[in-house]
């Protein structure tokens, strides 16, 4: 039997459980082969790595170039994590389409193959892009159509503003927590928990790059890349404790310098992880879909420079 407990929140009407999604969920980078196949088996050791460092859960979404990915990919990846995670923790799938039956599609399928939650992004274009009312029935739509846990993600390209979550919280109990990252981060973490009152949790995102600020202004979890669990478990172990300067010393130390270099370019932040990963041993190749951006000398020369006095 594992360890942990998962919380539960429950549907009365249904009598449905569905799992929290809540502290450190990190997005699972997806390694390549040579030939640009995914490498299951690198891939599974970046769930252990994970597991192993003591995460909430684990998430499969942008960072994980998920939008990139034909239905068969999706699916391996998806069976992979799944089956190595073996339910020691939640898995999350990042279901959201630009079309509302091609997201039921996605959630009723990520259902199916295991996952503990999907996680939905509003169609960034079409039709629904700045109708607030259309948004609002998509989710619901999506919502009705699976018994898993379903997190609401807010980002910059397709937002959803603090007042829609507290409003679709209303008749949707599946909904059990949302992600927002449309910047500034902190500011917009303070109001969805405003808004919210405590009825789902409120997790960061962003590359965590505004970590700390949103602790302090209500967060209770975080998506990262999957590159530095350890670093941010500890983080949040210290936080909970009480000791905020030493949660902020760690976080300065050991995550500000990635974020650092992530922000002078951010199309390089799932190569940069993925060559973390490479460093810490557990992926083969640092490659990721084409078409992709790639460090010019003076940048990889920084990446170098930190992968020496950061990642041990």
């Amino acid at each position: 039997m594992p360890h942990w407990k998962i919380p539960v929140v429950v549907k009365s009407e249904s009598n449905l459980a569905y799992k929290k999604i809540t502290g450190v969920i990190p997005i699972l980078q997806t390694p390549f082969d040579s030939n640009g196949r995914i490498d299951t088996e690198s891939l599974r050791k970046v769930v252990d790595y994970n597991i192993d460092a003591g995460v909430d859960g684990v998430g499969i979404a942008l960072a994980s170039e998920v939008q990139s990915y034909n239905e068969s990919e999706r699916d391996l990846l998806l069976e992979t994590v799944v089956d190595q995670t073996n339910a020691r923790v939640p898995v999350v799938m990042n279901t959201g389409a630009i079309g509302t039956e091609l997201a039921i599609f996605y959630s009723e399928r990520a259902q199916e193959l295991g996952a503990d939650a999907v996680m939905l992004t509003p169609p960034g274009s079409g039709m629904a892009r700045g109708n607030p009312e259309t948004t609002r029935q998509y989710f619901r739509d999506i919502e009705k159509s699976v018994n898993v846990s379903v997190a609401l993600q807010d980002v910059e390209f397709a937002q959803v503003s603090p007042q829609m979550v507290a409003d679709m919280v209303e008749g949707c109990p599946g909904i059990v927590a949302c992600k927002m990252e449309t910047p500034p981060t902190p500011p917009r973490i303070a109001a969805t928990v405003t808004a919210l009152q405590g009825k789902i949790d409120v997790l960061g995102g962003g590359g965590a790059t505004f970590l700390m600020e949103e602790l302090a202004r209500g967060s209770t979890g975080t998506m990262p890349f999957s590159s530095t669990p350890v670093e941010f478990v500890e983080i949040f172990k210290l936080f909970r404790n009480g000791d905020s300067a030493g949660a902020t010393d760690l976080f300065n130390l050991r995550i500000a310098p990635l974020c650092h270099l992530v922000s002078q370019a951010p199309e390089l932040a799932i190569g940069f992880h993925k060559q973390i990963l490479k460093e810490r041993g557990l992926i083969e190749s640092a490659r990721v879909k084409e078409p992709a951006a790639k460090p010019d000398q003076h940048t990889q020369r920084e990446i170098d420079a930190i992968l020496e006095r950061v990642i041990v």
